[in-house]
């Protein structure tokens, strides 16, 4: 199923420390049902928001909501 937008919980890697919630536009219509769907994710939408904040890819960890 593909949604509009997903919500993102990010982490500290080094610390385990909730750090932010952030709200990812699904502008390439991402489906969840896709078989690349994390590498995808990460490559297309979650490192393009983060470059939009103060966190960097290999300092987090995420959970989608």
């Amino acid at each position: 199923m593909t949604s509009n937008n997903y919500s993102v919980q990010l982490y500290c890697q080094d610390t385990d420390k909730k750090l932010d919630i952030i709200h990812i536009n699904n502008s390439i219509n991402l489906d969840d049902e896709n078989e690349n769907f994390t590498e995808l994710f990460e490559q297309e939408l979650l490192v393009n928001k983060l470059n939009e904040t103060k966190y960097n890819i290999d300092d987090i960890y995420y959970s989608i909501l």
